[in-house]
């Protein structure tokens, strides 16, 4: 089978066993049962991460390790998710799908049994085999859905079935506050086997077959070089991102990157074409995919973080028992009576916080934002076979900058947050679908799988380098414990390891910044973008 030069069409439609003459009804379900197949994903990735304190509980030996819960996950994740979208394009997207999801049932299996942390963090390595599918299913999409709904099914699939988005967040919140963290992985369990029925029973395989050998080389080099990358990005902040030993994990990424992309220039048969990779249509798609990922997963965790520290009155109640612990280990050491030392210690700093539970922190907070998303997503996939992708996209990058902005000066309340939200939550529906209809009008339809794969692998990448720039800011401002004795006067920061201190109020607004700043630099991209301003078409043009 050959493929048409980026910038050219082919001559006729390929075969890919497209139900054209499907009802509506039909098309409805085979999408809600590929998405519901995905919508574990964001759960992992999200849920898993905010009760990451409460797993480490369990685990007291695993120390400084924790981290690693959320980093094995996205470093499995990018680096398995451009190999096994070419693979999709070879094998079948279907099978891929199925497979990826079914190692992510034995890894959430796994978790929820095991007293040991090592096989703990093999079964988040497996859950994060889950990641690709999220992307391939979009190639799956193309392949069956009737050409005049491509856009706004990938909208749908985008945004979510509303069932993952919103009761997935309500039942992890409810859980991780009334039962083990364990539940989580048991919910995982249920949800995964429930969709893998419906993914076998609804879903038919693309006939789509690209004929061509894997490029193994080439995807031991690509998977090389982006775990190191990953692993620079999301520990760097941990390790210092200046120490040698830590830069020499991303120059060596980044010297097997390079060595990937002239090694696919020479061999017959690329992973993805070169030409792709560098073309005008598909660059600004990676650019704004790295920023606005980056904000969605860093919001997520700064407000999550913000919504279960304590602030007010509670938050002075915590600096003070903060206080009085640490005079009563002075007064130990020197023999004498607590209420003697206690009025030379105070801590400095001002903590904001709602002082939620889990499930207080999505009802009040993300609920709004998840049904604003989910309604917004295929409005704007319908709105695109109109007026092309690169206007909504304009439209989704304005609302993060105005929302990120706001955030910035309005925090301090339960309210303002929820209503900027909403805001958020339109900007990221938008984003959602435009981004993903973006890469299929972009590119051929059979390297669908292996371009949302590079796709993915790149968001990940911006989500993972929220999370360090997060815990840096975070560490930069921590409560300092003041001791003013005769003669003795200190100041000494109250840091108790990364993304585990209780921040000042100037790391939120230091933190909103920086995503304001991301997020204005995906609407500059946005705005000299000098494709998708045509009517989306679902991929005709290939």
């Amino acid at each position: 089978m050959t493929t048409a030069p980026v910038g050219q069409s082919e001559p006729t439609e390929l075969d890919t066993g497209r139900l054209h003459d499907a009802t509506r009804l039909r098309v409805v379900l085979i999408v809600l049962a590929i998405v519901a197949s995905t919508e574990i994903v964001p759960f992992q990735t999200a849920f898993i991460g905010l009760a990451a304190q409460k797993i480490g509980a369990s685990f007291p030996a695993a120390g400084s390790q924790l981290p690693w819960l959320a980093t094995i996950y996205t470093l499995v994740g990018g680096v398995a998710v451009p190999v096994i979208g070419k693979l999709s394009d070879v094998i079948g997207k279907k099978k891929v799908i199925a497979a990826c999801v079914a190692v992510s049932l034995v890894g959430s299996v796994l978790d929820a049994v095991t007293t040991s942390w090592t096989v703990l963090l093999v079964g988040r390595a497996l859950q994060g085999v889950a990641f690709p599918a999220m992307f391939v299913s979009f190639g799956l999409i193309r392949d069956l859905v009737p050409r005049r709904m491509v856009n706004m099914a990938i909208g749908i699939a985008g945004g979510g079935t509303g069932l993952g988005a919103i009761l997935g967040p309500l039942a992890g919140g409810y859980l991780t506050d009334h039962f083990s963290w364990r539940s989580l992985f048991w919910f995982c369990t249920v949800w995964i086997v429930a969709s893998l029925i419906l993914l076998m029973v609804f879903v038919p395989e693309t006939r789509l077959r690209h004929r061509v050998r894997l490029d193994l080389p080439g995807a031991a080099l690509l998977g090389a070089g982006i775990a190191l990358v990953m692993i620079y990005v999301s520990r760097g902040s941990g390790w210092g991102w200046g120490r040698p030993v830590t830069l020499a994990w991303l120059i060596g990424g980044v010297l097997l990157l390079g060595a990937f992309y002239l090694w696919e220039l020479r061999v017959p048969e690329p992973i993805m074409s070169p030409a792709l990779l560098r073309s005008g249509r598909f660059l600004p798609i990676l650019g704004i995919g790295f920023c606005c990922n980056g904000i969605v997963n860093g919001a997520s965790y700064v407000i999550g973080y913000l919504a279960e520290t304590p602030g007010g009155a509670a938050g002075e109640a915590v600096k003070s028992q903060i206080a009085t612990g640490a005079a009563a280990a002075a007064a130990k050491q020197y023999h004498l009576p607590t209420a003697t030392l206690k009025p030379y210690f105070s801590v400095i700093g001002d903590l904001p916080g709602f002082n939620l539970t889990l499930f207080q922190f999505t009802v009040q907070l993300t609920l709004g934002l998840a049904v604003v998303y989910v309604i917004f997503s295929p409005l704007a996939g319908a709105l695109s076979t109109r007026i092309g992708l690169q206007r909504p996209l304009i439209a989704g990058m304005a609302f993060f900058v105005l929302s990120c902005l706001l955030l910035t000066f309005y925090h301090r309340s339960v309210l303002e947050v929820a209503l900027i939200l909403v805001l958020l939550g339109v900007g990221v529906g938008i984003y959602l679908s435009t981004l993903n209809n973006m890469v299929v009008e972009a590119v051929p339809q059979e390297q669908q799988g292996v371009s949302s794969g590079m796709v993915g692998s790149v968001t990940n990448f911006g989500a993972a380098f929220a999370t360090s720039i997060i815990a840096s800011v975070v560490a930069a401002h921590p409560l300092i414990l003041h001791v003013n004795a005769p003669g003795h006067v200190t100041n000494t920061p109250l840091n108790t390891g990364a993304l585990a201190q209780l921040p000042t109020a100037g790391a939120y607004t230091q933190m909103f910044l920086i995503f304001t700043i991301a997020a204005a630099a995906a609407l500059v991209l946005s705005l000299f973008m000098r494709h998708f301003r045509h009517p989306a078409t679902g991929g005709t043009r290939y």
